[in-house]
């Protein structure tokens, strides 16, 4: 629940009135350095109370976000008092903040890094970098950065997987012990279904959903019906994910706290909304869903960068040659790419620079920011805005997460899965029911982080490091499956029935009036019938965006 936190004490008087439209739950909690450790207990725990606006006073000297940043801390200054939010419109309402447009058009840019996507969307109102502390101290706010992982442990398979079921085990026992009977996700693939069977283990009246698809060729269905059938809480099949697709309609009328940004989920607003729904009416507090486990447990094509620096460096190698032939690059592009040593900065800056977009083959796959580029329906000045704004972030110091780009692409690939964790948060609120992602928590990320990377390989499961950890309490065939559920086709389907309506949008198109976007290179795209994968992904996220902007102006 978002959060909003006051500066020193006092500082509440005159800010916070009855014309602040605030979240209901907001918990605010005044910063103050001063306070001892005795302090801080007395007059937090027992001295709650709420206000006339439904906020809840209290003292605190810190507070730390998550490294995912499924919760994320923000921070502005009002008349010289620091105010701290886990929501940026709570800051964006008290502070009366205008809308950044250099940001707006950073959000136009595909695959936007870290260090530029976790900026804020409102003038004046600062970002704390995920996962580290903010505090008062001599006055002002003052951020501590907070270690993203240790250093690498050698651990075998099977005490890593001993590990790992521990922390899902504890993370699903405190959300038990927090809200009560939990429901959960069932997609049928491995990542929910087997965190089902986890939350199985622990508590038998458990709810499980499942959203199929109308593709013939996905079978995620078959396994989680197969999973039904051995699970002890009660299943619900929903409308299915084909029927409730949403990438290029018009937003769900029932969202709220749309401030964070674009809604990178927009696609499934109408089926996470009818869950939540359904799950609320019948008493449940908290959902889990398994997003994060792709970004865990899947190998990537740096996977295989890290390995060959280490004793399974021929396991790397194999993945190398197998990942080369299924895209049929040249042996000399994936040597190049693989022997690369083009340092993090160097690489921001060839992508804002690239004329052409972004860098395509072999050096894309293995380098710092996979489909990083400028959009290219960017107009000249939009182009110029983007590329200072990187060259900004980089000379105060913007850096990878990780000196290897293995770890550091996961990381950035969690990043933005707890974006979307935070943002159906915000949106939903109001229907009671937590959206959580157990794999996202701060102490199972650091763990994986971790391990040594030839865990993440080298059995016949899938994803051998999960099957492994969930063993005990999951079947074996969940990760012996030869096929993995698609659903882009879903995304074409839906693309084909509104791309007339997509060209009316556009045709009176926000971003077309700030000067963002070239109105005639769009309208080139959409005039085409047949785009491919990575084109349909960029007008989804360009009508994400001019419906965000429309939205909020």
């Amino acid at each position: 629940m978002p959060q909003l936190f006051l500066a020193n004490r006092g500082s509440a008087t005159g800010l916070i009135d009855e014309s602040t439209a605030l979240p209901s739950s907001a918990d605010v909690i005044i910063l103050d350095s001063r306070l001892s450790e005795r302090q801080l207990r007395d007059s937090v725990i027992p001295h709650h109370s709420r206000d006339n606006n439904g906020a809840t006073p209290g003292y605190a000297r810190a507070t730390t976000g998550s490294i995912s940043t499924a919760e994320t801390l923000y921070w502005t200054d009002i008349g010289g008092t620091p105010i701290a939010s886990t929501s940026q419109g709570a800051l964006r309402r008290i502070a009366h903040s205008k809308l950044d447009d250099s940001r707006v058009r950073l959000a136009l840019c595909t695959n936007l890094p870290g260090f530029l996507r976790h900026l804020s969307f409102w003038e004046g109102i600062n970002t704390v970098k995920p996962g580290s502390t903010l505090t008062y101290h001599n006055g002002r706010p003052q951020v501590l950065d907070q270690a993203v992982a240790t250093d690498h442990p050698n651990l075998d398979l099977p005490e890593a997987a001993e590990l790992l079921l521990a922390e899902l085990t504890r993370s699903i026992e405190r959300r038990i012990l927090s809200y009560g009977t939990l429901s959960a996700d069932v997609s049928g693939g491995m990542d929910s279904t087997s965190l089902a069977y986890v939350l199985d283990s622990l508590q038998k009246d458990s709810i499980y959903y499942h959203a199929g698809t109308d593709d013939p060729h996905n079978r995620d269905s078959q396994y989680a019906r197969r999973a039904a059938s051995e699970l002890h809480g009660d299943f619900t099949e929903l409308e299915s994910l084909t029927a409730t697709a949403g990438a290029f309609s018009e937003f769900d009328q029932n969202i709220q706290g749309l401030d964070d940004g674009p809604l990178a989920w927009a696609g499934n607003s109408k089926h996470l909304r009818l869950l939540l729904i359904d799950a609320s009416q019948r008493g449940v507090k908290a959902h889990l869903t398994g997003v994060g486990g792709d970004e865990l447990f899947d190998p990537l094509p740096a996977t295989a960068l890290d390995l060959l620096t280490t004793s399974s460096w021929k396991a790397g190698l194999r993945i190398i040659r197998r990942l080369g032939k299924m895209q049929r690059w040249s042996t000399l592009a994936v040597a190049r790419a693989v022997g690369s040593n083009v340092n993090f900065e160097t690489e921001m800056l060839r992508r804002v620079e690239a004329p052409a977009g972004n860098i395509v083959g072999p050096a894309e796959a293995f380098s710092w920011a996979p489909g990083f580029g400028i959009s290219k329906f960017a107009t000249a000045e939009t182009r110029e805005v983007v590329a200072e704004k990187a060259k900004d972030a980089l000379r105060q110091g913007a850096g990878p997460h990780h000196k290897d780009r293995f770890r550091h692409q996961m990381t950035e690939a969690v990043m933005f899965q707890g974006e979307i964790v935070r943002q159906v948060n915000h949106a939903y609120e109001h229907l009671g029911v937590a959206w959580e992602a157990p794999y996202l928590d701060d102490a199972v990320f650091r763990l994986v982080l971790s391990l040594p990377t030839d865990i993440l390989i080298g059995t016949r499961d899938n994803k051998p490091l999960l099957a492994r950890a969930t063993e005990p309490v999951a079947p074996r065939w969940l990760f012996t499956r030869e096929d993995k559920g698609e659903y882009s086709s879903d995304l074409f389907t839906e693309y084909k029935k509104r791309r007339h309506d997509l060209s009316r949008l556009f045709d009176e198109s926000y971003l077309v009036d700030m000067g963002h976007i070239n109105a005639d290179a769009v309208r080139d795209a959409l005039s085409m019938p047949v785009v491919s994968t990575d084109e349909l992904f960029e007008i989804e996220q360009l009508a994400g965006v001019e419906r965000w902007v429309r939205t909020i102006q």
